[in-house]
């Protein structure tokens, strides 16, 4: 139905003017956005244009000109990103949460509410499914009269646990206390385990790699069937009380690539990582890593590489931490960090753009070990 009493948005250009429908509609759109301010950014809206994708807020007549010059991104016939989900509520308050999904995955509108002119709909993709359902528990209050959504209860205990180091089996017993304490038919879970099954479609994907508990080797690749370190022979895994087998220590894995590959599919910022080869340059000023000695050496000496703009430059960086802080035993570990160096000034040094891919263990310095925990990344990078 949508795509039908809609399909102005994509009937744009009458030769080289605009059609008077199309005016017509971007007026209507924009009112629509100031009547469901609370998914605006104070008087700025959601950008629904083919390059601002629905990530960047900018003023009513900004968007205006954005959506005369590139129209509407594609098969955007439903205005969720602007609360049209929302609109049976007169009361809505504002929701980080569902923001924060829209940030982390985009709006897949290409395989969202795909409604056939017959009214038969295709079945979403997993990816579209993921997108939505986190969309639906972002909306979705905890029970009935509650303020809360489920993803806002799920993130919260989880940042409660992570924060104060609670066990898995307080945080259980928290989490059936609320159920017990809140009205029933709620959709609050009664375990760790479902809390964070609320949360799946928001996590990094990783691979937990065993190490030699002395450093030495990871049992990987080649060695990924054997149960003692080929280097110094210590054991692979330890028993618990209960005499169950554990591995003795496990290096974290945040594969780079996804991330990457999410830069360039986020068209504003795709566009950013090309600027350190468009952007001019002030003579004799350092403004940005490609001012430096050690960049010109390396297009001079890769020059194929340099040739190609959007290839990513990366710059690596580590340092310890207690993550128990002043409290328990002494303890680090050593998160390995890589920057993408191609954004300008503004970005590439900010958190959004600071990728943790290695979470080396403790309990001391890896030093010269340091090496073997970046085998995983140096092959990916390669």
């Amino acid at each position: 139905m949508k795509r039908r009493e809609r399909s102005w948005m994509y009937d744009r250009l009458d030769g080289r003017n605009l059609k008077p429908d199309f005016l017509k509609g971007v007026g209507e759109f924009i009112e629509f956005c100031k009547e469901h301010s609370t998914c605006n950014d104070c008087d700025k809206i959601r950008c629904p244009c083919p390059l601002c994708d629905n990530r960047r807020f900018h003023d009513t007549e900004t968007v205006r000109v954005h959506l005369y010059k590139k129209g509407f991104v594609r098969n955007y016939y439903q205005w969720i990103c602007q609360g049209e989900s929302l609109a049976e509520s007169s009361r809505v308050q504002p929701n980080p949460y569902r923001d924060m999904v829209i940030d982390a995955l985009g709006n897949n509108q290409e395989h969202l509410l795909n409604e056939e002119s017959n009214s038969v709909e295709e079945e979403p993709n997993d990816e579209a499914k993921k997108f939505i359902d986190l969309l639906k528990t972002a909306e979705d209050p905890l029970c009935e009269g509650s303020k809360l959504s489920v993803l806002e209860m799920a993130s919260r205990i989880a940042s409660l646990k992570c924060e104060f180091n609670l066990q898995h089996r307080c945080v259980d017993g928290f989490a059936s206390l609320f159920n017990d304490a809140i009205p029933n038919n709620n959709q609050m879970g009664r375990t760790f385990n479902s809390t964070k099954n609320v949360l799946e479609g928001l996590e990094l994907p990783h691979e937990r790699i065993h190490t030699c508990p002395k450093g030495c080797l990871l049992f990987w690749k080649g060695d990924a069937h054997l149960d003692k370190c080929r280097v110094c022979g210590s054991d692979r895994y330890k028993k618990t009380k209960k005499g169950k087998l554990i591995p003795a220590k496990v290096l974290i894995y945040f594969p780079i690539t996804p991330r990457l590959q999410r830069l360039y599919a986020t068209k504003n910022i795709s566009e950013d990582m090309t600027w350190h080869a468009k952007n001019p340059r002030v003579q004799n000023t350092f403004a940005h890593p490609s001012d430096s000695e050690a960049w010109k050496h390396l297009d001079t000496t890769f020059p194929n590489f340099a040739l190609e703009p959007r290839n990513v430059r990366l710059g690596l960086c580590t340092d310890g931490f207690a993550p128990h802080g002043t409290f328990g035993s002494q303890y680090s570990c050593w998160p390995v960090i890589l920057t993408p160096y191609n954004l300008p000034p503004s970005m590439c040094m900010k958190r959004p753009f600071m990728f943790l891919s290695l979470l080396v263990p403790g309990p001391k310095n890896p030093k010269g070990n340091l090496d073997v925990y970046m085998q995983p990344l140096i092959e990916e990078l390669k």
